[in-house]
């Protein structure tokens, strides 16, 4: 069975920037997953995320090919509906009121719970805090 890593926009763009902090940590945890042909995981939320910081910080066509890599059998992007959305933010958010997950984040654990992935290609620490596992080990999550 093909396992399955959550792709969350903290480590994801610093794999792919490398002026973030974790770069190189993160790069070498993404490249992993890709080559031992992990199923990769994420959310349009998340995507929308990636295309901004990405559009900004490194390049506009950086940005468009980044769009255009993600069509593959790799990358699997959930575009979840209101009805999810919904679930998402009465499971995570209210839930969680001592915490600040965004809803981007609710959505991200909600996916993970329904998928029964238990890991992710993750900085934000909010991802422990659900309690789901974070790589690239090494790296402080909780900057």
């Amino acid at each position: 069975m093909t396992r399955l890593l959550f792709l969350d926009t903290s480590a994801w763009f610093a794999a792919l920037s490398a002026k973030e902090y974790g770069h190189t940590l993160c790069r070498q945890a993404y490249r992993e997953a890709i080559e031992r042909g992990a199923a990769l995981l994420t959310t349009s939320l998340v995507v929308a995320e990636m295309h901004v910081l990405l559009s900004r910080r490194v390049s506009m066509p950086f940005a468009r090919r980044f769009l255009e890599a993600l069509n593959d059998d790799q990358h699997e992007v959930v575009c979840p509906d209101a009805e999810f959305l919904w679930r998402a933010t009465s499971r995570w958010i209210a839930r969680y009121p001592d915490q600040d997950f965004s809803l981007c984040d609710a959505v991200s654990f909600e996916v993970m719970r329904a998928r029964r992935v238990t890991k992710a290609l993750a900085l934000d620490h909010h991802f422990t805090i659900a309690g789901y596992e974070t790589a690239p080990a090494g790296v402080d999550h909780s900057r």
